[in-house]
């Protein structure tokens, strides 16, 4: 990015739809602040008129003022002006889970994305669960076991959104063991920090630092200071191994800072 956006993310691990609702709540107050409609994207899922339906439902429920669904299925629908004008209107975009894949395929570089990028430098807040947070980051994780250890080629990353840089996302964290893989997505390329985030668990990303919003942990993996990775050596099928990796584990409330690499205070209020 050649200026830095405005706008703030939030990066949702799944499952936010249970429990307290923290995470929609914050969706709904910045909507309702910057006076715009939620715009729920169901590009990601497959069933995007059960998925539109019960977000409504649910962001209704919560008190938003206006609430708005854009059904992206083919590519040309996000060159549609309709679909731009909804972008232009909005007051938070909403990502629903599903595949990453069908968000970079039918929204990557498009009108529609060229509008959300511009309005993200502009100052909206674009959120995205489970498939819609992974498609957030400059380079994304597409596949890969999660409840063994990460073989060296068992891992697929695929270009994001670009919306957050130096970062790989992975969420359902803990709940679908995944720290394997996104070890073995930091020992492919050390400058990424891995962040993985738990289900009812969020990041409120602002510039280069981001909040841990919810009932889980965050989990960040930063190989900067690895000594030794076999990800590059022998047979594919090696299991991976690693020395010298630092981890981070957050929880709602503390914040951390993407340039410094590291925790930080809260800011005082």
């Amino acid at each position: 990015m050649n200026r830095k956006p405005k706008g703030e993310l939030i990066i949702i691990g799944g499952h936010e739809r249970e429990g307290e609702l923290a995470i929609l709540k914050e969706v709904v107050k910045i909507a309702n602040r910057h006076s715009g409609p939620i715009l729920v994207v169901t590009v990601a899922t497959r069933e995007p008129e059960e998925m539109a339906e019960e977000y409504v439902k649910l962001f209704k429920k919560l008190g938003a003022d206006e609430i708005d669904t854009l059904d992206i299925r083919a590519r040309e629908d996000s060159r549609d002006e309709n679909a731009v004008k909804k972008c232009e209107k909005a007051g938070v975009i909403f990502f629903t889970g599903g595949d990453q894949l069908r968000i970079t395929s039918q929204v990557g570089d498009s009108p529609l994305y060229q509008c959300m990028l511009e309005r993200y430098m502009d100052g909206l807040t674009i959120a995205g669960t489970s498939a819609g947070a992974a498609a957030m980051s400059q380079t994304m994780l597409v596949y890969g076991e999660g409840d063994s250890s990460s073989e060296v080629s068992a891992i697929g990353m695929s270009p994001g959104l670009a919306l957050i840089e130096g970062v790989v996302v992975d969420t359902h964290f803990a709940e679908r063991g995944r720290i394997g893989r996104l070890l073995g997505v930091v020992a492919q390329n050390p400058r990424n920090l891995g962040i993985g985030i738990d289900e009812d668990t969020a990041i409120v990303v602002k510039g280069r630092q981001f909040s841990v919003l919810g009932s889980g942990a965050v989990y960040i993996i930063d190989g900067a200071g690895v000594t030794r990775s076999n990800i590059a050596e022998g047979e594919d099928k090696r299991t991976l191994s690693m020395s010298d990796v630092k981890l981070h584990i957050l929880s709602n409330g503390d914040y951390f800072d993407l340039n410094k690499r590291r925790p930080i205070r809260p800011p005082e209020s």
